[in-house]
């Protein structure tokens, strides 16, 4: 092994590890996916040739290029994730919001404090 594979091996393995144990005590899947990665990134610094063989198995020209379509493809699909979530999250906002407005009506001036509060930092530059 080199300087590289002692370094990170320990590292990943701790990773790997953790995932282990939380995965054991709350059993949500997003767990077993990290898990899969880190363990995945163990065996191709383990077996750099593996990555390699794969690669000429699927018809791509190297393991190097392999590990990067896995990353583009994840990434991509990590950032649908996250944007599915924050979408969710903007629609709780607003129904949380309407719902408050309904629970605690007040009677205002509707648009005129903001028609002044416009006006006052136009007079203010």
């Amino acid at each position: 092994m080199n300087a590289f594979q002692w370094c990170t091996i320990p590292i990943l393995l701790l990773l790997c590890s953790r995932e282990l144990i939380r995965y054991l005590s709350d059993h949500r899947r997003y767990r077993l996916l990290r898990l899969g990665a880190w363990s995945t990134a163990v065996v191709l610094i383990l077996k750099p040739n593996l990555a390699s063989i794969v690669a000429a198995q699927l018809g791509i020209g190297r393991g190097a290029d392999l590990v990067f379509y896995a990353f583009i493809l994840s990434s991509t699909a990590v950032m649908f994730h996250l944007y599915g979530r924050q979408f969710g999250m903007r629609k709780q906002i607003v129904d949380l919001a309407r719902r408050e407005a309904l629970r605690t009506p007040f009677a205002g001036d509707g648009l005129q404090t903001a028609r002044h509060d416009v006006e006052s930092s136009r007079e203010e530059q």
